[in-house]
């Protein structure tokens, strides 16, 4: 952002790397290898956990980089940025701008992202690009909130040349050379510490054998959860994550969780783009018919499946229509998972069962939220469009 920090921790770092016999240029060069993830996307979810990242922080810069598509570390330099301009928002006193205000460059926010100034007004130039709905984050975007402003950074470097040139977006990002090296060796650090994944193990290759006992999923397992085997729905629409269920099952709880406020939107979503998380229907809306972009019954069960790590064994790196899913998997109900898929009304239908909720973009029982799309409802669902329609089940392997 071109504007002056302070400086005393950064240099700190820069001495030692030196001492250690780090050249500057190859820090600012380093861009530490990770395998692809998530069902051959472009971008990984990134590790589960990390030594230093806030764990309640990791899920913001995943779905941050995954959103904005900034390859598979820029989660790591996210989480590096963050850490470097407010320590995870905690540096956060008088005059630092991070809760209120900005600093004396006019940077603000636990981003520290311009808003007047030395620093440039860079907020008010990707804001619009700020996903509506994302979990924790405020409507309309603030600076000053942590998730919105970590999709902002994200904008911010996609649209400076990450992740084709990280150094050039760094630059971008603020021009000094001390607080790039601090943040090139965070990522080199995150990426090299992390624990587990979200996802597959490392590979850059795409699995065709069905994995989803194992839990090979994209979605951060995060939300309300119940100790149980079977799901239910709260008040609020969302789904409790039974943590007596499989890896898998709770993967796709915690995605379909993802997208239940927004609308259906016939067409919409059915592009890979559109299975990131948080979904991102705007990367092929369809007819947005309710107001805006959105999921249909097949996108929407096949952001579960993709949710699941199912995006490429099973559904083959599409985002099938509701024919199509009348053949995938094996026949017949699952013990966890079922997909139904055939006619309602004469039209071509699906929705998914798991762990004994439904998600269905036909309502038979008033939902929470309110409103047209995907929603969780309880099983009776199953029984209502069995009546309503006609349907065959099919399930993943092992589940």
């Amino acid at each position: 952002m071109t504007q002056l920090r302070a400086v005393s921790a950064a240099a700190a770092v820069v001495a030692v790397l030196l001492v250690l016999g780090v050249p500057l240029m190859i820090l600012l060069m380093l861009d530490p290898a990770s395998a692809s993830g998530c069902g051959g996307t472009p971008t990984g979810p990134g590790p589960a956990s990390v030594p230093g990242i806030p764990q309640n922080l990791l899920p913001i810069f995943e779905g941050a980089g995954q959103q904005f598509q900034l390859g598979n570390d820029g989660w790591a330099y996210l989480a590096a940025l963050n850490n470097a301009e407010s320590t995870f928002g905690t540096n956060n006193g008088p005059g630092t701008g991070v809760l209120s205000g900005s600093n004396s460059a006019g940077a603000a926010g636990p981003m520290q992202i311009g808003i007047g100034g030395q620093a440039t007004d860079n907020w008010d130039t990707i804001v619009s690009e700020i996903p509506p709905n994302l979990p924790g984050g405020t409507q309309p975007p603030s600076v000053y909130n942590v998730t919105d402003a970590v999709y902002g950074a994200a904008a911010l470097l996609k649209k400076w040349g990450a992740p084709g040139t990280w150094q050039a977006a760094l630059v971008a990002w603020n021009n000094y050379p001390p607080e790039i090296a601090q943040v090139t060796q965070f990522v080199a650090q995150y990426t090299q510490t992390g624990q587990g994944t979200g996802g597959a193990p490392a590979s850059t290759t795409s699995s065709t054998a069905p994995t989803a006992a194992a839990g090979q999923g994209c979605i951060p397992v995060i939300g309300p959860t119940t100790p149980r085997a079977v799901a239910r729905v709260q008040n609020n629409g969302l789904a409790e994550i039974p943590q007596g269920a499989p890896p898998a099952v709770q993967e796709m709880i915690a995605a379909g969780n993802q997208i239940i406020s927004y609308p259906y939107s016939w067409g919409g979503g059915h592009s890979p783009a559109a299975m990131r998380v948080p979904p991102g229907p705007s990367a092929d809306p369809g007819q947005q018919e309710n107001g805006g972009p959105g999921y249909d019954c097949s996108s929407s069960v096949s952001f579960v499946l993709w949710g699941a790590g199912l995006g490429q064994s099973l559904l083959g790196g599409q985002v099938p229509t509701s024919w199509t899913l009348e053949n995938a998997g094996l026949p017949g109900a699952g013990q966890w998972v079922t997909i139904y898929a055939g006619t309602s009304g004469g039209q071509g239908h699906t929705f998914i069962e798991v762990a004994g909720i439904v998600l269905d973009t036909v309502h038979g029982t008033p939902t929470a939220p309110a409103g047209t799309g995907p929603r969780w409802q309880p099983a009776s669902e199953v029984a209502y469009e069995l009546h309503t329609g006609s349907f065959v089940a099919r399930h993943p392997q092992g589940l």
